[in-house]
Formats: C-alpha cells, sequence, structure tokens
C-alpha cells in the first residue's frame, strides 16, 4: 500500500470515528461541563496511552520535545473544544459544523499574519464567497428553533481557534502534535472537574459518553493527526468535509433536528466554496 492510499484511509476512517460526536451531544441531556469532563478526560486518558505505546521508553522525551508550541497547542485545543461543545449545545448542529468547518480559512489567515506565509487570490475568493454562506446562516438563526446567534457565534470562535492550534502545529513542524492533543483534553478536563455533576447522567448516557471518550473521539484524533504525513493539507481538507455533509444529515435521521432552509443553503455555499478552493490547491500542488 503506498502512503497516498495510507494517508486517505487514516483520515477518512478518523473523520468517520467523529462524526458521532455531535449525536451524542443531541443525545445526552447533562450540563455541558459534565459532559466535557467525561468526554475529554476519557480521551486525554486514551492518546495518552496510544502515546506510551508508540513512543515507549521514550515517552517523557516527546512530551519534553513539544516546548512551548506543544502547550500553545493544548490550550487553544482545550478553547476550542468548549466553543465546539457549547456552539453545538445552543444552535443546531448543522450551523455549528458548516461554521467551523470554515477553520482552514482562519488558518491561512493566521499562516499570513504570523509566519509570513502568502495569502492568495485563490484565499480570497475562497474567505469572501464563505462569509458570505455564514452571513445566509446566520441570518435563518433570527428564526429561533434550534438555531441562534450566539451558538453561531461561539462556534465561529471554534473555528477561529482551532485555526491558530493548526498555525501553531505548523510553526513546530518537525514535532508531533498527538501528545500535545492528551495535555488539550486533560486540560479541558481539569477545568471542568470543579463543576462535574456525574448523578445527573443516566446510565444510557454514561455508556454514550464512555464509548465516544473512549473510542471514538481518540481515534479519529489520532489518525486525522497521522493522516498529513501521508496526503496534503488540501486532501485532507477535503476530508474533513464529510463530518459537516454527514454528521447533521445523522442528527437529522436520528432526532428529527431540521437543519432549516438557511442553513441549508449557506451549508451548501461554504462546502461548495472549500471544495472548489482544495480541489484548485490540490491541482496546484500536483
Amino acid at each position: 500500500m503506498n502512503d497516498q492510499a495510507k494517508g486517505l484511509i487514516l483520515t477518512s476512517i478518523g473523520v468517520l470515528a467523529v462524526i458521532p460526536d455531535s449525536l451524542v451531544v443531541r443525545l445526552v441531556e447533562t450540563d455541558g461541563l459534565t459532559f466535557m469532563f467525561v468526554r475529554s478526560g476519557l480521551a486525554g486518558i486514551m492518546i495518552a496511552l496510544f502515546t506510551l505505546a508508540l513512543y515507549r521508553r521514550k515517552t517523557v522525551q516527546a512530551y519534553r520535545n513539544l516546548g512551548l508550541a506543544g502547550l500553545q497547542y493544548g490550550v487553544l485545543l482545550s478553547i476550542a473544544t468548549f466553543c465546539f461543545i457549547y456552539g453545538l449545545r445552543l444552535t443546531s448542529v448543522a450551523n455549528a459544523l458548516f461554521i467551523v468547518s470554515t477553520s482552514p480559512i482562519f488558518a491561512a489567515l493566521a499562516s499570513w499574519a504570523f509566519l509570513g506565509e502568502r495569502f492568495s487570490p485563490r484565499m480570497i475568493w475562497t474567505t469572501i464567497f464563505a462569509l458570505i454562506g455564514i452571513a445566509i446562516i446566520a441570518a435563518g438563526s433570527h428564526s429561533g428553533g434550534q438555531s441562534s446567534l450566539l451558538g453561531d457565534a461561539i462556534a465561529l470562535g471554534a473555528a477561529a481557534t482551532l485555526a491558530f492550534a493548526f498555525t501553531v502545529a505548523r510553526s513546530a513542524k518537525t514535532v508531533s502534535m498527538v501528545p500535545a492533543t492528551a495535555i488539550g483534553y486533560g486540560i479541558t478536563a481539569l477545568i471542568c472537574l470543579p463543576f462535574v455533576q456525574l448523578d445527573t447522567l443516566t446510565n444510557r448516557e454514561l455508556i454514550l459518553l464512555i464509548v465516544l471518550g473512549a473510542m471514538f473521539v481518540p481515534l479519529g484524533t489520532a489518525l486525522m493527526s497521522l493522516g498529513p504525513r501521508y496526503i496534503t493539507s488540501s486532501e485532507v481538507s477535503l476530508l474533513l468535509l464529510l463530518e459537516a455533509v454527514l454528521a447533521p444529515l445523522l442528527v437529522w435521521y436520528v432526532v428529527g433536528e431540521n437543519p432549516g432552509k438557511y442553513a441549508l443553503i449557506g451549508g451548501a455555499i461554504v462546502l461548495t466554496t472549500l471544495f472548489v478552493s482544495n480541489i484548485i490547491g490540490l491541482k496546484r500542488g500536483r
């Protein structure tokens, strides 16, 4: 199996693994801090064990090699986790995921501002059309229901924070950020710890959270972090769009959450823009 096939398989499985995340947010009715404590705590433990199995005697050195960039990445991932989960809880799944999918645009802006990378004409028109799509999504949030402008704004914060995390990772290309992911989830769990109310969880909800935190989130995170070693960032970005398409459909099917016409129109503009932009970037890269 060549590197191209490895990268596509690893990243695709990773993206598919995180798709149930949004559905579990809808199915578990406990408060957000308890939800994130179980989800992030278990994910952090599993990724730490994965790191231990991967590096073995060099595990401590792997964490030392992270340096300041690794700590920054972990903190940003923790902030992004809070924004993502609360964005999902306050607005529709479709709105949140369509908005979060714009993180590559913020990453390009951050790379231009902090790393001196060129902001190409392609990224200019990509940004313009994506913002038009987000504006349409936000316009639909005035109608109420599952959508809200506050939730949309928090989801936009998740996209921006993830972008900064990606930029930090790009600034330390020789260092694997998998251990830093465990740190980020650990920080999230520690922040939530004083406010946890595990007694509010039903047995069914606890099982859902355990499966999500101990299996799907760490599996998705680990595989998606390995994918870029074998395929280009444009190919990874294209595969990440699968979550923005499939997760709202899964939630719609299971709990009947209709995204609404504004989310569908705005989301179609965002996803089409990102798809075309990444295809052009992929062809130019080759």
